[in-house]
């Protein structure tokens, strides 16, 4: 986890951005077209093996999210954390709720929040449902 939260911390200081999910192993290049309003330069990511990511980029925020394909999938209680949306209501305070969760923990933060945080999207660790749950966030 401490990797996944480097990476985070990294990619949110680059300004990095995609439309595309990244897979587990080896680099992608983003090139600064693929969110030209955020970004400055292209940024190389290079993921460690077993590490799925999805990158979502908008007009007013870049977001990512990660997991670990080899992370927890059973049943527990958690705390989730449900994110308001800081640009439609600055006022607005995240609300956090014991549930029972299944599937991996996921990382995942954008340059509206400066924070990761974990979520249960749940299903299984892939590019995909990282892709999608970049997306959802505000």
């Amino acid at each position: 986890m401490k990797k996944i939260t480097l990476l985070l911390a990294g990619l949110m200081v680059s300004g990095m951005a995609s439309a595309v999910q990244l897979t587990g192993t080896g680099g992608v290049v983003q090139r600064v077209g693929d969110c030209e309003t955020l970004l400055n330069e292209d940024v190389r990511i290079n993921l460690t093996t077993g590490v799925e990511a999805g990158v979502n980029c908008s007009a007013t925020r870049i977001a990512i999210a990660t997991c670990h394909t080899a992370g927890r999938q059973v049943g527990r209680s958690v705390e989730v954390v449900t994110a308001c949306d800081a640009v439609a209501d600055p006022a607005c305070e995240d609300t956090v709720e014991v549930q029972t969760v299944t599937g991996p923990a996921m990382a995942v933060a954008n340059t509206n929040r400066g924070t990761v945080i974990s979520g249960f999207p749940g299903g299984l660790c892939t590019a995909a449902t990282a892709d999608t749950f970049a997306t959802a966030q505000p």
